[in-house]
């Protein structure tokens, strides 16, 4: 059974926005309390318990965090920002046009962003790939490691980059696209 332990962080995600993470850091734990910190307020709560482990409901509304002995919050570690120039950035073509969907994607294959009358096309590489596990709210899925032009780095699902010409359900021809 999973329990509390002083020093430990744990985490739950908002009910309404997975991405919204709201983490508290146990300083002092009684048999029946636990004392936490969270958003630098210290406040007790009571432990609760069931057959996954002690959990504790330190609000009480209708969709308030539950944080729970078996979520601890582990910090993903920190990466520095390179120093050389980047190698990546070469292959990165000047004019990108939205092209037909490739048999195979590779590393180094160029993809185009394009966000909306307020921004300007974006040009990027495919720099490698993840696989996202499957969560209680998301399936499993390939992800494209993309680098863009501007230094960014973002994660986008292999069936999330389109072809040239493709429009979603509403017409809208926004997205990102693979170039050449």
């Amino acid at each position: 059974m999973f329990t509390f332990e002083i020093g430990k962080k744990y985490f739950d995600t908002s009910a309404c926005d997975h991405n919204c993470v709201f983490v508290i850091e146990i300083t002092k734990r009684t048999a029946k309390t636990v004392t936490f910190l969270r958003d630098g307020k210290e406040r007790r709560a009571k432990i609760h318990a069931d057959d996954q482990g002690e959990f504790i409901i330190p609000d009480r509304y209708s969709m308030a965090p539950v944080f729970r002995a078996s979520r601890e919050y582990v910090e993903a570690p920190v990466e520095e920002a390179p120093t050389t120039p980047d190698p990546v950035s070469a292959y990165i073509p000047q004019a990108l046009q939205p092209a037909p969907q490739p048999a195979i994607v590779m590393v180094g294959q160029p993809v185009l962003c394009i966000c909306g009358a307020m921004f300007p096309p974006v040009g990027g590489v495919i720099i490698g790939f993840v696989d996202r596990e499957a969560t209680r709210w998301t399936p499993a899925a390939t992800m494209a490691v993309v680098r863009w032009e501007d230094g960014r780095q973002d994660f986008h699902k292999l069936s999330e980059i389109h072809p040239q010409g493709w429009r979603s359900q509403n017409g809208s021809g926004l997205g990102v696209f693979f170039a050449r």
